[in-house]
């Protein structure tokens, strides 16, 4: 049984790690949570979650002693907070994004190196079952090689995302949730981009941060992938919508609930449809012409549910004395492509990504 303390009790914490531990509770214990927030230590010091709460992850380190420590805290404070667990000789699971920059990525690399300990990141999404069911049909007959990705967001900020840390934050938008497309990006082109372009005009006087994101890619051999992240929108909001198009079908992903009736008329074949759509947290499509097939399908939390995947994978490892899934090193492409991002929008240019990820760029 794996002894697991957990750094910040907020709301990823509340809404998406325990209901993820949960399904693990016969290979892990959660013997202490942390946070200096009092009402976040109230809050789950009444749902009896930990064995015991504390106010300073110091303190509950030293006395809990645990084998495992996950670090859901803002993300200016996971290179510390890393380092520490790792000099206390404790494996890392560490939210997305893991550090503010390359430099800190690599120290947190090398920490763990040194230690011989895992830093896993949770980028979850990879696990979700849409995207797993979407990833197996990439070079299948019926669809063929993956040419082109495109990913957009509509979402409206509320008096609640707006709340606490993150609306402090200057590089926001795609350092926040742009992580995890880019993260889908390599996981269905299994490569990383050498090319990248950003656009994040703040077309509202007086913001302090960017509320678009528009960027594209571009792969050695030719293929593309472009993220529209729009956060301006007062029409309908849809938290991810990904297409897929291949060499003979598409595949559209979609996160979010759904119920749907609809009739209609397809107008080149003259031929009339209806159907009943009934969706929990989300679906794969495979789409050939007006043909539509689901392929896969989410619960009503999927992110809770990737995370138990990630997380059992990280213990399965541990218990093998193999190395995981999901490093430190192997998000540090993806936060490259991040950091990248804003470089592109700040220059007007493109920006190659080969010296993102060699170390060559300039920090």
């Amino acid at each position: 049984m794996v002894r697991l303390a957990v750094i910040g009790l907020g709301a990823v914490t509340k809404n998406i790690h325990l209901p993820a531990y949960r399904r693990l509770k016969d290979r892990l214990t959660l013997v202490g949570g942390c946070d200096v927030d009092p009402a976040a230590r109230a809050s789950m010091e009444q749902s009896g979650a930990f064995q015991a709460i504390y106010e300073s992850p110091e303190e509950m380190l030293d006395k809990t002693k645990p084998d495992m420590v996950s670090i859901c805290t803002p993300p200016f404070l996971h290179h510390s907070q890393c380092l520490d667990a790792l000099a206390r000789g404790c494996h890392v699971f560490c939210e997305k994004p893991l550090a503010e920059s390359l430099t800190h990525a690599d120290e947190i690399i090398r920490a763990s190196a040194r230690a011989q300990r895992s830093v896993v990141v949770n980028s979850q999404f990879p696990n979700m079952k849409m995207y797993q069911a979407a990833k197996k049909r990439i070079g299948s007959p019926e669809f063929g090689r993956l040419l082109f990705l495109h990913a957009w967001q509509t979402f409206r900020p509320t008096a609640d995302t707006e709340a606490g840390w993150r609306a402090s934050m200057k590089r926001r938008l795609c350092f926040e949730f742009g992580v995890h497309v880019f993260e889908l990006v390599r996981y269905f082109f299994d490569a990383t981009p050498s090319t990248l372009w950003a656009h994040m005009p703040r077309p509202i006087p007086g913001s302090t941060t960017e509320s678009l994101n528009i960027m594209a890619m571009e792969f050695p051999d030719g293929r593309a992938a472009s993220i529209l992240l729009d956060r301006l929108s007062k029409g309908p909001e849809r938290y991810l919508e990904m297409r897929l198009d291949g060499e003979h079908a598409a595949i559209h992903t979609s996160i979010g609930g759904e119920l749907r009736f609809e009739v209609g008329m397809h107008t080149r074949q003259r031929k009339p449809f209806m159907g009943m759509h009934v969706v929990q947290g989300g679906q794969a499509v495979l789409q050939q012409a007006e043909r539509a097939t689901v392929i896969g399908t989410d619960g009503m939390n999927p992110f809770a549910s990737a995370t138990a995947v990630q997380v059992g994978h990280f213990l399965s490892a541990i218990e093998k004395g193999v190395a995981p899934a999901g490093t430190a090193a192997d998000h540090k492409a993806t936060l490259a492509l991040t950091l990248a991002a804003y470089d592109a929008a700040e220059s007007g240019r493109a920006i190659a990504l080969a010296p993102y990820l060699d170390g060559t760029v300039p920090r």
